[in-house]
């Protein structure tokens, strides 16, 4: 099954000899919805480590766990688009930061 939920606003939480994530976890990217509802959170684990196992909370909050590597284009999405989404398979554990349908050279130079 897959999880879905709108993202309306975040919070960053860059942390120092933080032991979760398997120990190399190195911030957090937390994820509210409609009226500032938790979400879940990214959590950003150093690039040279293994990244744990996505997993949703009994209480139906997300985590997903990205290199960071990836921190500046997660933090580009969640500025500068919408709507975007946080998604989960329950049954093969992957996750996801996604989009909605965007126009096509609305304008923007390419990077």
């Amino acid at each position: 099954m897959i999880v879905s939920y709108k993202i309306e606003s975040f919070s960053i939480q860059i942390v120092s000899n933080y032991a979760g994530g398997g120990g190399y976890q190195m911030g957090h990217v937390y994820l509210y919805g409609q009226n500032q509802e938790y979400l879940g959170y990214l959590g950003i684990i150093k690039n040279e480590k293994e990244l744990p196992q996505n997993r949703q909370h009994q209480d139906g909050a997300i985590t997903i766990y990205f290199h960071e590597t990836e921190l500046q284009s997660i933090l580009d999405t969640l500025r500068n688009e919408s709507p975007v989404s946080i998604k989960f398979n329950t049954n093969s554990k992957w996750g996801s930061i996604e989009t909605g349908k965007e126009t096509v050279g609305n304008g923007g130079l390419a990077a």
